[in-house]
């Protein structure tokens, strides 16, 4: 959060994201980069709603928003390897699934209540951002970037 000073003397305030989309997680492909940047968003919005405690009212489209960019995003990344026949696509592939079925845990533990599921989603997805863009994607960055795929 930071406070904005006004004209008339009261200050705004206004909510950073916490988690920040900077240059270090492009992997220079606009498209791919594109989707990261909407999946940095998901995020800071059940960020933002767990700060006001009302992470399990947002959770259900958190969730929808996640099952949508695994099907579109891993779609476009997966299509992409396969046609420049990028060596690592199958190890690429094994964790998109691990991914698909993460979210597929999140949905069954959130719709029979188990308690905690926002905050574990959160820390799941913050180390997904860690550990598979700025790690397994950065693997195909070069390799496409260096086939002219931009």
């Amino acid at each position: 959060m930071a406070d904005i000073p006004l004209e008339d003397g009261t200050n705004m305030t206004v909510s950073t994201p916490a988690f920040r989309w900077t240059e270090k997680y492009s992997v220079n492909i606009a498209a791919l980069d594109h989707q990261h940047q909407g999946l940095f968003a998901t995020i800071n919005e059940l960020n933002e709603a767990l700060a006001h405690g009302e992470g399990r009212a947002v959770t259900d489209a958190i969730l929808q928003k996640l099952v949508e960019y695994a099907l579109t995003h891993f779609a476009a990344e997966e299509a992409l390897m396969v046609e420049y026949e990028f060596p690592g696509l199958a190890t690429h592939c094994m964790a998109h699934q691990k991914f698909v079925q993460a979210v597929t845990k999140f949905l069954e533990d959130y719709y029979a209540g188990k308690p905690g599921v926002p905050v574990s989603l959160l820390l799941f997805l913050q180390t997904w951002l860690k550990e598979h863009i700025l790690v397994a994607d950065k693997a195909y960055s070069s390799f496409l970037n260096a086939r002219g795929v931009h």
